[in-house]
């Protein structure tokens, strides 16, 4: 028996190298494999030589789009110019707004479409066009230089007489106020001054032709009402005012005044006037159970009449204690 040849290192390593599973390609290696396998097809051109589609000329900034046409021959067309893409970028489009807005801006300042030429104007009774022009003053000027709060507040600082005053304005020139009048129901003298007063008891200046036909004498009468602001507390002006219980007084009372005479008013036994015949008579401050007084007072007039007194004062402020002196 022959003995067995004795193996090198290097065979022992081999044969154990051989005797090892033999393991599949990793996904990773397939992968890389595919994608470098898989370029991508040449992109054949008629009549052309190929070329292979480069990603990075797809992916430039200025690419061009190009245009064949196809002509009537077999295999022929023709490639026209190309023609650059390009995309409207958003410093374009600003400077284009701002371009409009500027022409729009300067438009309304500017031109005479958007010039002011007349007001329109709704409520006037005694006021005139002219008065409301000339403190508006908005005449010739551009319609956005108008303030419609402003024009109101000036407005009812002219006219105190005003109300529910109301300023608009319309593109391209057009500007409404319109507002109401009081309407005076009779005349207050105080101080050497003349108030017209409205049923409501507002006293202001005369304005315009037409003024009540009532006229009273009074003394210092009228009371300081505070007009408020916009804010609680805020104070713009004072405003003269009457009670009204005294108004309506005075208007149930003037029917019975004889012709020619003017009513008084008196802080003590309020209102009244001079009787033709020499004496002073006075009906109280309020028109609660005017009518009655009046009635009572014929009485009065007549019992004294018929008993030939002649007195100096005829008081029916209270209705159920009427006097009447014989000396002031």
């Amino acid at each position: 028996m022959t003995a067995k040849k004795k193996q090198t290192r290097s065979e022992l390593l081999r044969q154990k190298r051989d005797r090892r599973p033999r393991k599949n390609p990793s996904k990773s290696a397939r992968r890389s494999s595919k994608s470098s396998g898989g370029s991508l097809p040449p992109i054949l051109v008629r009549g052309g030589v190929a070329a292979a589609a480069s990603p990075s000329r797809r992916r430039g900034k200025n690419n061009r789009r190009r245009f064949d046409i196809a002509l009537n021959s077999q295999g022929a067309e023709m490639r026209l110019p190309s023609i650059p893409s390009f995309g409207v970028g958003w410093r374009l489009l600003s400077a284009l707004l701002i371009g409009a807005l500027g022409f729009a801006i300067y438009s309304l300042w500017y031109s005479p479409m958007f010039t002011i030429d007349k007001i329109d104007v709704s409520g006037m009774v005694r006021l005139t066009n002219a008065e409301i022009n000339s403190v508006a003053d908005v005449i010739g000027k551009s319609i956005i230089l108008v303030n419609p709060a402003k024009l109101e507040t000036e407005m009812q600082k002219a006219f105190p007489e005003l109300v529910n005053i109301s300023v608009e304005t319309e593109v391209p020139n057009i500007v409404k106020i319109s507002f109401v009048e009081r309407q005076p129901v009779l005349a207050w003298q105080q101080d050497e001054q003349t108030y017209w007063v409205d049923e409501n008891g507002y006293a202001y200046a005369p304005h315009g032709e037409g003024g009540p036909s009532v006229t009273v004498q009074g003394s210092e009468l009228l009371s300081s009402s505070p007009v408020m602001g916009d804010t609680l507390g805020d104070i713009e002006e004072e405003d003269q005012t009457l009670p009204v219980e005294l108004v309506n007084a005075i208007l149930a009372v003037s029917h019975e005044v004889p012709e020619n005479t003017p009513m008084v008013y008196d802080n003590q036994h309020g209102i009244g006037w001079t009787d033709p015949r020499g004496w002073q008579v006075y009906f109280g401050s309020t028109d609660e159970d005017i009518s009655i007084k009046l009635k009572v007072y014929e009485k009065i007039f007549r019992r004294l009449k018929k008993a030939g007194i002649r007195p100096a004062l005829i008081s029916v402020e209270h209705l159920h204690a009427p006097y009447y002196r014989l000396e002031r």
